[in-house]
């Protein structure tokens, strides 16, 4: 059965680039250039993976990331952002020792962009393989 991948992202050309290996590598692909779009596609199709940025225009990719870990916790969350918003996140997230962990309790894994697009497809296949729920 096809794995389907949603991105939500704001990068119109990462996402057409990210669209088209993921496509290659037989990925079901999906993508929304806003947290509502982006939202709207989660409540009405399954996904295996949500590709998310944070910084995204309608609705900010944490309240996303939120949502889909009370409603749909099955569906695995790899974070796409950039280093200075991540470190940010991390520390809002909790104290300094344990910062990471709470972070990652929400999502399965974090990239940070620029990233290399072998580490990218090596984290849908890992998360992929894990348990689902």
């Amino acid at each position: 059965m096809t794995k389907k991948v949603l991105i939500i992202d704001d990068d119109v050309e990462l996402c057409e680039e990210m669209v088209e290996i993921l496509q290659d590598q037989g990925y079901d692909t999906s993508v929304a250039f806003d947290g509502l779009k982006g939202k709207k596609l989660i409540e009405k199709y399954d996904y295996d993976v949500l590709l998310l940025d944070l910084k995204i225009p309608g609705l900010h990719g944490l309240d996303i990331l939120r949502s889909i870990k009370e409603r749909k916790k099955e569906l695995k969350v790899l974070i796409l952002t950039g280093k200075p918003l991540i470190e940010k996140f991390l520390k809002e997230e909790g104290s300094s020792e344990n910062r990471e962990d709470n972070a990652l309790k929400l999502a399965d894994a974090v990239i940070s962009k620029p990233f290399d697009i072998e580490t990218l497809l090596g984290k849908i296949k890992e998360l992929i393989g894990r348990p689902k729920g």
